[in-house]
């Protein structure tokens, strides 16, 4: 399908003014609001007709800035360049854009996109309408890694879509999750497609990319990583889910940051208790005592974010033997609310090793639990 020209040019001018130092999302709408107000087309704009940067009071760091790029790049062919290079583009104009993050006051008004999937399929629609933030400190402990092993996996299996920061810790330990579970991950990054920090997870993210994992940045290729693109990159993490979990986290950490961003958004936040003696607990404590929701299982998640967590599990499609013999499982203990051991061995016909092992691997994955001899699903 052609693409009308008038199209590629906004785009184009929208990734121009994003790659102009001191520029943000907040000035790229107070341009393009002045230049609709003046009737004023992209190339009056970049031409400077009317002496309009000086009408808008644009800073010379910002016009010299423009200067600098009218003569080191064409716009179009400065669009043309990204997409050559495997870099998808994405502006706030566009319906494929994330309608939640579209939601906040602050969304940046272009995302550089990096996945085999294509932005505006129905793939990618389907990630972005089912997301949930899992965030967390870099230092994580077993504590952590355990109730990532417990809460994600029935997140993954009806279908949530795990949205991180891609840094060590919580954050890289939630996108391998639901890469080893057969999920979706989005990871949000605080530095541009040339760079990778820290470097040593440039391989990861290529192994990621290669299945099927979605990367955005809203910084321009070049940049590099600093403190406050992190900062400033949570705002997304959390703008791009209903609900933003915090598994581990210190009194005073950037997950506070994230969980900040989403209630200021009116969005869920969602922390898991830890132990007291573990200092990665303190932030979660603040926060479950400011008004989070208190998070044992998956099933809490799913609740507050009206997933139907039975009924997503049992029309899960079956990959294999082993998935349909956990659905008989599941539908058993649907139709009967507690089977003893022994109940489940004539209702399936497996043998006993073998349902002993299913059995274990459901209650490891928060999807049943054993009481007093019988079995239930969680509720």
């Amino acid at each position: 399908m052609k693409v009308k020209k008038s199209y590629l040019e906004r785009k184009a001018f929208l990734v121009g003014l994003v790659s102009l130092s001191g520029v943000g999302s907040k000035t790229v709408l107070k341009i393009l609001n002045i230049c609709q107000k003046r009737q004023l087309t992209t190339g009056d704009f970049w031409a400077n007709r009317y002496h309009i940067w000086q009408e808008m009071l644009l800073s010379q760091k910002i016009i010299d800035s423009i200067k600098s790029f009218k003569k080191e790049h064409n716009l179009l062919d400065n669009l043309s360049s990204l997409e050559n290079s495997g870099i998808q583009v994405l502006t706030f104009e566009e319906k494929a854009y994330p309608q939640l993050l579209l939601a906040t006051e602050d969304f940046p008004v272009v995302l550089f996109v990096k996945s085999r999937i294509k932005v505006g399929s129905i793939t990618w629609e389907n990630a972005f309408a089912n997301t949930i933030s899992v965030v967390g400190t870099r230092k994580m402990t077993a504590y952590g890694q355990l109730v990532i092993n417990h809460l994600l996996p029935p997140l993954i299996a009806t279908g949530k879509v795990i949205v991180s920061g891609f840094m060590y810790g919580v954050d890289l330990k939630a996108a391998e999750e639901a890469i080893k579970n057969k999920g979706q991950t989005i990871a949000v990054l605080g530095f541009g497609f040339n760079h990778c920090f820290p470097s040593s997870q440039k391989r990861i993210m290529q192994e990621f990319l290669e299945k099927g994992a979605i990367f955005l940045s809203e910084f321009v290729p070049e940049t590099q990583a600093k403190a406050s693109n992190f900062v400033i990159r949570n705002r997304i993490v959390a703008g791009l889910s209903k609900a933003t979990l915090v598994i581990e986290a210190a009194a005073r950490s950037g997950s506070h940051i994230t969980a900040s961003y989403a209630n200021d958004y009116g969005r869920l936040v969602m922390a898991v208790p830890g132990p007291i003696t573990n200092p990665f607990s303190e932030g979660t404590k603040i926060l479950i005592a400011e008004g989070a929701i208190l998070v044992n299982n998956a099933t809490d998640i799913l609740v507050e974010i009206g997933g139907d967590y039975h009924l997503n599990l049992l029309n899960k499609p079956s990959d294999g033997q082993t998935n349909s013999k956990i659905k008989s499982l599941l539908e058993n203990l649907t139709f009967y609310p507690e089977l003893s051991f022994e109940d489940l061995l004539k209702n399936t016909n497996f043998d006993s090793s073998e349902l002993n092992q299913l059995l274990f691997d459901l209650e490891l994955q928060g999807k049943i639990i054993k009481k007093w001899g019988k079995y239930c699903l969680v509720s």
